[in-house]
């Protein structure tokens, strides 16, 4: 498959071998953290399981059921996924229940493809569990879910499971090097920042985020140095603030290896003596309270969009003054 990144081929062409061999599963839980491409590998596996006269491991492009999925129109392709970044609902997975059901329309394969399945909601996991025990002939699942997220042991038990890591640091460089013509160094610290996750760090060399994390820790080190909020809030932005709360929170994480004398894994080597100077005025508890602040904060945000995002950032800096600069 041309269009699959390199660490997503392996997969593929297992679960469509054994789709090949008539031992394919009729429901696909495939698992994986955000930046790897997983949707690449769902969107292919299910043209592979819509088309007519497939290639080996490969759709056709040219049958009336490639030409249909290609123009997004494909009668028995059902896509599901949140509407208005709302959890998937169950009056969601009841319609699709009900159209599962029925005989397809072009009297070959029909797919349902779940995207973010960790985001259906109790009652929609509870509605489909029935179809995916009992579903009609050749009716086929895709859920793809966040690794970090849970799903229902049922919904487990029910499906196929697949769990997509990122790639080795030789494949994703040499692959992200095909793609940008930053420096390998830029490239190794893009990977390092986004914990080896290629089209993260491919959007971040594209989007010169590498520049702006150093001036955000060049920020936070004056914070530290005059313990004042304001030198920090304005440079918190909304649309990258939990990026943003990550990159802190390394930092944090390498600054309180340094004090415990652990040096492998460091996530911020580009600014090895920021994080070293850094750690030296602070205890290893200190370090570790920091991390801790942060990493509430983030996670406060991320559970609620709806927050007032000054108003937690505030609240967290001045925790950060108050428990650790002046503790």
């Amino acid at each position: 498959m041309s269009l699959l990144t390199p660490w997503l081929t392996p997969t593929y062409h297992k679960i469509t071998k054994a789709f090949d061999e008539a031992l394919g599963h009729h429901a696909l839980l495939i698992r994986a953290d955000d930046g790897l491409g997983v949707e690449q590998l769902c969107s292919a596996l299910a043209k592979r399981l819509m088309c007519l006269t497939p290639n080996g491991a490969e759709a056709c492009g040219e049958c009336h059921a490639c030409h249909l999925m290609q123009a997004n129109s494909h009668p028995d392709f059902q896509p599901i996924s949140p509407i208005d970044n709302k959890d998937i609902g169950v009056d969601q997975i009841r319609a699709m229940n009900e159209q599962a059901t029925q005989h397809a329309q072009q009297n070959g394969n029909k797919v349902v493809y779940i995207e973010q399945a960790h985001r259906l909601t109790e009652a929609a996991a509870n509605a489909i569990l029935k179809t995916l025990e009992e579903p009609r002939p050749n009716t086929y699942f895709i859920l793809q879910c966040d690794m970090q997220k849970a799903l229902l042991p049922t919904i487990y038990s029910r499906c196929q499971v697949w769990n997509l890591l990122p790639p080795d640091t030789v494949t994703a460089l040499q692959w992200l090097q095909s793609q940008t013509s930053a420096e390998t160094s830029d490239i190794l610290t893009a990977l390092r920042v986004n914990y080896a996750r290629p089209l993260l760090a491919l959007a971040m060399l594209e989007q010169n985020l590498l520049a702006q994390r150093r001036e955000f820790l060049r920020q936070f080190w004056l914070f530290y140095r005059r313990c004042s909020p304001l030198e920090l809030l304005p440079f918190f932005t909304k649309e990258l603030v939990l990026q943003q709360l990550d990159w802190l929170s390394a930092f944090l994480s390498d600054s309180l290896k340094n004090k415990l004398h652990i040096h492998e894994d460091w996530i911020c080597q580009d600014i090895e003596q920021g994080v070293i100077q850094f750690s030296q005025g602070l205890s290893a508890p200190a370090l570790l309270k920091a991390t801790q602040i942060v990493g509430k904060v983030r996670s406060d945000l991320s559970a609620n969009s709806a927050l007032n995002l000054e108003l937690i950032l505030l609240d967290g800096l001045t925790r950060l003054i108050t428990e650790v600069f002046e503790g």
